[in-house]
């Protein structure tokens, strides 16, 4: 929710300020502003879908680590339960340094493989990167092609944009160029 606030002031102030350069500006019936909607763009590129799956077996097999690590740790703590009434005093403090131990584990493989700026986030940026690259090139030359000063994007999640004109819609200008130099 605080996200989303953000980006509806952030929004706010973008729309603000190129009201006020419009207004500002002698050409003012010049300005053209279009937009792109980036996760449809990216949803049809098959490098990025390609890139996409990548992410999603990496996910995958450390989420199966991570339960792999979960059961063991709930088979060892059973097992302590169950037997905490019969073990000496040591054992019982060898036991829960045990399990503190594999508790600190997994939290430590989460956080290095899934928290921010873990490898999930390295990996995806390392795969993502030239993906960005190249819709940026091509999302600047169809906006230079159509005499575009502004391009906002309109992504499904992070919707900045309140009203649209489909005639500014530069979405699917992007992918046919995209798709033009793939093939």
């Amino acid at each position: 929710m605080k996200e989303k606030s953000v980006v509806l002031i952030s929004a706010a102030v973008i729309l603000s300020a190129l009201g006020f350069m419009f207004a500002a500006s002698p050409n003012s019936s010049q300005l053209k502003i279009g937009y792109v909607n980036s996760a449809t763009i990216l949803d049809q590129i098959p490098e990025a879908q390609a890139a996409q799956r990548k992410l999603d077996a990496l996910m995958k097999a450390w989420s199966d680590t991570v339960n792999q690590m979960s059961q063991q740790y709930q088979d060892k703590a059973d097992a302590y339960q169950k037997q905490s009434a019969m073990m000496t005093d040591q054992a019982k403090q060898a036991a829960q340094q045990d399990l503190n131990t594999l508790q600190q584990q997994i939290l430590q493989y989460r956080q290095e493989k899934v928290a921010q700026g873990g490898e999930l986030d390295q990996t995806r940026e390392k795969l993502m990167k030239p993906i960005r690259d190249k819709v940026y090139k091509v999302i600047a030359q169809v906006a230079k092609e159509k005499g575009m000063q502004y391009v906002l994007d309109k992504r499904d999640e992070l919707a900045i944009i309140l009203y649209a004109d489909k005639n500014f819609d530069l979405t699917y200008d992007v992918l046919g160029i995209i798709n033009r130099e793939g093939n």
